[in-house]
C-alpha cells in the first residue's frame, strides 16, 4: 500500500513540473536539472544527516517542518549515507557566495551543500517548498530526482515597514521577519521614527518617547492631520507605542538566527515634526529669537541639533550591528533654513550658494559620525541635493524611468521605485479594494519591472546593491492588513531580488498558484486582488465596435453576465475569449474556484458614446506622468476607474483643460459628460467651470452650456478619492466640431491638477 502511495505522489509530482521549469520554487533557482532516476520517499526512519556542527540551525530548522520529526544525526564527511538528508558546508562552493548552494536529490538521499551557513539556511527555505504544507502529507511523499544550483542576484534584498504611522508589535515584527526569510529576503529596513510618532526607546532622552511615541486620538482626522503629542494628564485618547532597547535586541538576535539583517531609519533632517513637539527649543528661529512654525526640519545652524541626533545614534549603533544606517533625508522643506538667523550664519561662514547645500552639510555631518564608528549611511535620493559625500549610499524611491541617471551619479544605490515598489499602492483597480495610497501597482507590474536599466552602462551597473519594497502605513492600521498589502506581492519582490534575470509571467503565475496554499496553512491574510477580473475596452477603427477583454493576474475560472444580474447565475457565460460589443453595456463579472466566487464580483460599463474614436486635438499639456494616451484617451471608450494613478487618466497640472473634438460628419448631439476625478489631498481637484461650444465648420463656435462648482470655499484637503461625470444637457444641436474647457482650482501654495479621462457625447 506505502508503495501505491509512493507511486501516486511521484507521478502527481511529475506532472506538475511539465512547465518551463522543472520545480516550483519561488524565487527560481538560477539553475535546476531533473534528473533521470527513482525519486527520494520520505519515511518514517529519514533522518537528517549533519557533516558540520555549524549546521544545526538549519537542520534544526528542517526538522520543524510541519509533521517532519526528522532525528538529527551526525556524519563522516564524504560518507555514503542511505534515507537521509544530508546538511554540509563545502569550500570548494565558494564561487556561490555565502548565500548560494546545491541540492540535490537522488533515491537513496537528498545532499544540501553551501559555502556559508547563510546558503543552507535558503537551502532549507527551498525544501519548505517541495515538502507539503500539511503534516498528514510528509510520511509516503516522493521528491522526483532534480539537481539545484542557487544563488542571488543582488546583495541587498529588502522589504520596509513604516511603523512610526501605525505602530505594530514586536510578535508581529518577528513574523515579518520570519515572511522575509521564507522568500529569501535578507534585510528589514525599520522605519522607527517619522514625523507622527517616534518608536525606539533612546534612554538619553526619555521624552522621544515619553512624549514622542503617543499621539492624541481626534476625531475624524488621519492621524498625519492636526498632528499633536500625548502627554500624561491628557484625558483624550491616545494612539502609540514604542520598541524598549531590551525589545530590539530581541528581534535582531531573532532576525540574525533568519540571515536578517535589521536597517534602522532615524528620520533626519526632515520629517521630524515629533521631535520639535518634544524639544520646542530646537526649532529654526527668525532675527528676533522667535521659534518658527514646526515643519518637521531641525536648525542646521544650532548645534544642539547635532548634539541630540549623536545621542540618539550613539545608542542606535548599540542595538543594530548592520553595516549601513539609514537617516532619511528625503522630502525636506528647506523654508525656515532661508528665514532662520544661525541657518543664514552657517551659509555665510561656509560660504554655501544654495539652501541645497545647508541640506548636505547635515547629511555629510552624520556620514562623517558613521564613518568613524565602521558603518556606512544610507539615505532617500534626495541626500543627493547639494555635495553628498562620496561614501554615502542612496536608495531611489522615485519613478523607474529615471532610476538610470541616479545610477551615474556613483554612489551604492538600492532600488526601491515608486512606481513599483511601494505596497502601499493598490493592488486592483476595483473598488472593492480597502483604501490605500493613490498609486496603483498590481502583482504584475511588480514581477515585470526590471532593476537594471537597459540605457545604463555597464560601468555604472555595479553601483546596484539591489532592490527593495516599501510599506508605508498610512492605510495600515494593524498586522492583518499589512500582510494583505505585501502579499502576495512580496512573492513578485523576491523572484526581483534573487532570479537571476529574465521574466516568465505565465510560469510565475502557475507557481504562485501552487504557493498561495502555504500561505493559506501559514495564516497569512493574503490579498486576493490578483483574482479580480480586470476589463480593457478597445475600440475598432473600422466598426467603432468596443472589444471587450476580461483577464484575472491568476489563473482562475471566469465567469460574466450582460444582463445586470450578479455572477454566478443562471444567465452567466464562461469568459472564452473577446466580447464585441456594438452597444452600450454592463458586464459583471467575478473569478471562480469550484463553482464558489474568489472575490466580489465586479462591474464595468462599456459606454459606447458618439465621440467614441474621433479625432482629439489637446490644447493643453498632460504633465509628464499622466499623459495615458494622450488625447486619444478622451473618446477611447476606457474610463480610469477610482485610481487617478493606474495609466488611464489625463493630468494637467496648473493649467485650464481645453480639447477640440473632431467628428466624421455633422453630427447631433444633446449632453457632454466631463468625467474627472478628485483627491484634494494628492492636488487633484475638480474643475472650477466647464463650458462646452460647437462648431459646424470649425470657425465659428458657439457656447452651449455651462456648469459651475459652486460647493464652498476652503476645500478640505484628504485623502478621500471622488469620481464625477460632469454633465451638461442642452437642446439638441448638429455639430462637426466641438470644444470643452475646464478651468482648474487655484490653491495658494500648492500645484494643483484636473485629471479627465474620457469625454462623453450623446
Amino acid at each position: 500500500m506505502k508503495q501505491l502511495i509512493t507511486l501516486v505522489a511521484y507521478f502527481l509530482i511529475i506532472l506538475s513540473l511539465a512547465g518551463q521549469s522543472p520545480l516550483r520554487i519561488i524565487p527560481e533557482p538560477f539553475r535546476v536539472e531533473q534528473g533521470q532516476g527513482q525519486p527520494f520517499t520520505i519515511d518514517a526512519q529519514t533522518a537528517i544527516v549533519l557533516r558540520d556542527s555549524i549546521a544545526l540551525p538549519a537542520a534544526q530548522r528542517l526538522a520543524a517542518l510541519p509533521g517532519a520529526n526528522f532525528p538529527i544525526k551526525w556524519g563522516a564527511k564524504g560518507g555514503a549515507e542511505e534515507n537521509g538528508i544530508i546538511l554540509e558546508l563545502s569550500p570548494d562552493l565558494d564561487y556561490l557566495g555565502d548565500e548560494g548552494y546545491t541540492f540535490q536529490v537522488r533515491q537513496e538521499a537528498i545532499t544540501i551543500r553551501a559555502f556559508r551557513p547563510a546558503g543552507l539556511f535558503y537551502a532549507v527555505e527551498t525544501a519548505r517548498q517541495l515538502f507539503p504544507q500539511r503534516a498528514e502529507g510528509l510520511i509516503g511523499y516522493a521528491i522526483p530526482s532534480f539537481d539545484v544550483e542557487d544563488h542571488p542576484r543582488f546583495s541587498w534584498r529588502g522589504l520596509h515597514l513604516d511603523v512610526s504611522r501605525h505602530f505594530m508589535p514586536v510578535d508581529f515584527i518577528k513574523k515579518y521577519i520570519d515572511y522575509l526569510a521564507f522568500h529569501k529576503l535578507n534585510t528589514f529596513h525599520w522605519h522607527l521614527v517619522d514625523g507622527i510618532g517616534w518608536r525606539i526607546e533612546i534612554k538619553s532622552h526619555p521624552e522621544l518617547t515619553d512624549w514622542g511615541a503617543w499621539r492624541v486620538v481626534k476625531e475624524g482626522k488621519m492621524p498625519w492631520q492636526d498632528f499633536e503629542v500625548w502627554k500624561e494628564g491628557d484625558e483624550r485618547p491616545r494612539y502609540g507605542g514604542f520598541y524598549t532597547q531590551e525589545e530590539i535586541r530581541e528581534v535582531v538576535a531573532y532576525a540574525r538566527e533568519r540571515f536578517v539583517t535589521v536597517v534602522p531609519e532615524i528620520e533626519l533632517p526632515g520629517h521630524s515634526e515629533v521631535v520639535f513637539q518634544c524639544y520646542p527649543e530646537l526649532l529654526c528661529q527668525d532675527s528676533l529669537g522667535n521659534p518658527l512654525r514646526n515643519i518637521g526640519v531641525y536648525c542646521a545652524g544650532n548645534p544642539a541639533s547635532y548634539q541630540l541626533l549623536e545621542d540618539v545614534l550613539d545608542e542606535v549603533l548599540e542595538l543594530f550591528p548592520s553595516e549601513y544606517i539609514h537617516i532619511g533625508g528625503d522630502e525636506v522643506n528647506k523654508s525656515n533654513w532661508g528665514r532662520c538667523a544661525r541657518c543664514q550664519r552657517l551659509m555665510a561662514e561656509q560660504q554655501y550658494p544654495s539652501l541645497h547645500d545647508i541640506q548636505s552639510h547635515f547629511i555629510n555631518h552624520f556620514d562623517k559620525y558613521l564613518q568613524a564608528r565602521g558603518r556606512k549611511l544610507i539615505g532617500w535620493h534626495e541626500i543627493l541635493e547639494g555635495e553628498l559625500s562620496p561614501s554615502a549610499s542612496i536608495m531611489y524611491w522615485g519613478g523607474a524611468g529615471q532610476a538610470a541617471a541616479y545610477l551615474r551619479r556613483g554612489h551604492p544605490t538600492v532600488l526601491t521605485p515608486g512606481s513599483h515598489l511601494y505596497f502601499d499602492h493598490y493592488q486592483s483597480q476595483s473598488p472593492h479594494e480597502p483604501k490605500a495610497w493613490g498609486g496603483y501597482t498590481p502583482l504584475k507590474e511588480v514581477y515585470e519591472y526590471e532593476p537594471v536599466p537597459e540605457e545604463l552602462e555597464e560601468a555604472y551597473r555595479a553601483n546596484i546593491l539591489g532592490v527593495q519594497a516599501n510599506v508605508w502605513t498610512e492605510y495600515m492600521p494593524d498586522a492583518r492588513q499589512v500582510e494583505y498589502m505585501v502579499f502576495p506581492r512580496i512573492a513578485a519582490l523576491s523572484e526581483l531580488g534573487w532570479a537571476q534575470g529574465g521574466k516568465d509571467w505565465p510560469g510565475f503565475r502557475e507557481k504562485l498558484g501552487a504557493l498561495l496554499p502555504r500561505y493559506e496553512a501559514m495564516g497569512v491574510n493574503y490579498a486576493r486582488s490578483a483574482f479580480r477580473p480586470q476589463a480593457t475596452f478597445e475600440l475598432d477603427p473600422s466598426t467603432k465596435e468596443l472589444v471587450a477583454r476580461l483577464e484575472t493576474d491568476l489563473e482562475a475560472e471566469l465567469v460574466y453576465t450582460l444582463d445586470g444580474s450578479e455572477p454566478p447565475s443562471p444567465s452567466m457565460h464562461p469568459y472564452t475569449g473577446p466580447l464585441r460589443l456594438e452597444h452600450s453595456a454592463t458586464i459583471k463579472a467575478v473569478a471562480l474556484k469550484d463553482g464558489q466566487p474568489l472575490t466580489e464580483s465586479e462591474t464595468f460599463e462599456a459606454v459606447l458614446h458618439k465621440a467614441r474614436g474621433a479625432a482629439v486635438e489637446l490644447h493643453c499639456t498632460p504633465y509628464g506622468s499622466y499623459q495615458a494616451k494622450g488625447g486619444f484617451t478622451l473618446v477611447d471608450a476606457n474610463f480610469g476607474g477610482n485610481k487617478w494613478g493606474n495609466g488611464q487618466w489625463l493630468g494637467i497640472l496648473d493649467q485650464d483643460f481645453e480639447a477640440a473634438l473632431e467628428f466624421d460628419s455633422l453630427t447631433l448631439i444633446r449632453q457632454v459628460g466631463f468625467s474627472c476625478i478628485e483627491e484634494t489631498g494628492a492636488g487633484i481637484y475638480f474643475p472650477v467651470n466647464v463650458e462646452v461650444e460647437v462648431s459646424a465648420d470649425g470657425q465659428h463656435f458657439k457656447k452651449v452650456k455651462t456648469w459651475q462648482n459652486n460647493r464652498p470655499k476652503p476645500i478640505p484637503r484628504t485623502s478621500d478619492i471622488r469620481t464625477q461625470t460632469i454633465t451638461l444637457d442642452f437642446a439638441p444641436i448638429a455639430c462637426r466640431y466641438l470644444r470643452v474647457k475646464a478651468a482648474y482650482q487655484k490653491v495658494e501654495g500648492q500645484g494643483v491638477f484636473i485629471f479627465v479621462d474620457e469625454v462623453v457625447v450623446e
